[in-house]
């Protein structure tokens, strides 16, 4: 009888032994599947982190997903540690009873739904990193489309500035023309005859030349028309470099306000006639070249002389006008049809 107590002792403890190997190799395996799943989260972990560090600038506002990933795997580490605490105990003490067998269970599902959720949410950041580099793609698309277009106003705007400085130029030289006949004019006449420095024209006052409504010349005033019309004249006809830009020259009658518009005509014409018919009879330039290039025109008051505060200059509004007229038309006809070609 003492045997086969003995003999039931011993299988007792036998049974005990293979259950506690059972229940240790039970563990082993736990551990060794929740190893692996970590190890395979920390491999697709540092893939999507590769991924979206190479699309940071695009995915910045991706941030706050691997804050939570961040967070989701701090709490990974801390459970691992409590979890391999445990383990610990378990292997000193060798004592595992039921109700902590059914606890791992329940931490492994736990591991096994949170892998789940980590998996959609890579799956999830792994179509938004897709997307994100397909709007990448299509900016850089946008972005080269913007670079040609502004190129090419770039050229239109080089080409524009071009010929706005041919035209500027084709202006300039054709205002230089008469600068020019006004420069050498003033280096002829020198300074005792006042020239317009713009036009180019010389001017009597019509108190010195007529008396109040009158249109026959003062006594008086032809010496002075004799001296300074004639050399005028003479300069622009018989300088050959000065004649050759000449088209032509005008004697001009003007009156100021007072009267009517009609009145004031006949006699700024009148007065004009009268200058002109003087430089005629004073024989002095050859009367061929007068007939080509002098002409008179009465103005009446359409060209009024203003003072500074805006009122009419009645005195100097009153005068005589020689101005000259320069041969420009093949230069203008130049510029004409450069502009009609730009146009078309």
């Amino acid at each position: 009888m003492y045997k086969n107590e003995q003999k039931n002792e011993d299988n007792f403890w036998i049974s005990y032994a293979d259950l506690m190997a059972g229940l240790l190799f039970v563990f082993i395996l736990v551990i060794g599947a929740i190893v692996i799943r970590y190890l395979y989260t920390q491999k697709t972990l540092e893939n999507e982190k590769l991924a979206l560090s190479q699309s940071q600038e695009a995915l910045i506002n991706k941030n706050e997903v691997l804050s939570k990933l961040n967070s989701l795997l701090k709490k990974l580490e801390e459970e691992k540690t409590e979890l391999s605490n445990q383990l610990s105990k378990s292997n000193e003490t060798i004592q595992l009873n039921s109700v902590e067998l059914q606890k791992l269970k329940d931490l492994l599902l736990g591991y096994e739904l949170k892998d789940k959720e980590q998996a959609d949410t890579n799956s999830k950041l792994s179509q938004d990193l897709a997307n994100s580099q397909n709007q990448i793609t299509l900016k850089d698309s946008e972005l080269t489309v913007l670079v040609n277009k502004l190129l090419e106003q770039e050229k239109t705007h080089q080409r524009t500035v071009e010929e706005f400085d041919i035209t500027k130029a084709k202006i300039k030289s054709l205002t230089g023309i008469k600068l020019n006949v006004i420069t050498k004019l003033k280096q002829k006449l020198g300074n005792s005859i006042n020239i317009d420095e713009k036009s180019g024209a010389i001017k009597f006052s019509s108190n010195i030349l007529f008396d109040q409504g009158a249109y026959k010349l003062k006594e008086d005033s032809k010496k002075e028309l004799n001296i300074v019309l004639k050399k005028y004249i003479s300069t622009l006809l018989e300088d050959k470099e000065i004649r050759k830009y000449i088209y032509g020259i005008t004697i001009e009658g003007h009156t100021n306000s007072d009267g009517s518009y009609i009145s004031n005509l006949q006699l700024s014409q009148q007065r004009a006639l009268e200058v002109m018919q003087f430089l005629y009879e004073s024989n002095s330039i050859d009367k061929n070249l007068l007939n080509k290039y002098v002409s008179s025109s009465g103005k009446s008051s359409s060209d009024l002389i203003y003072n500074k505060d805006g009122s009419e200059d009645k005195d100097n509004s009153r005068r005589i006008e020689i101005k000259f007229i320069i041969k420009n038309d093949e230069a203008v006809k130049e510029l004409q049809n450069y502009l009609g070609t730009k146009n078309e």
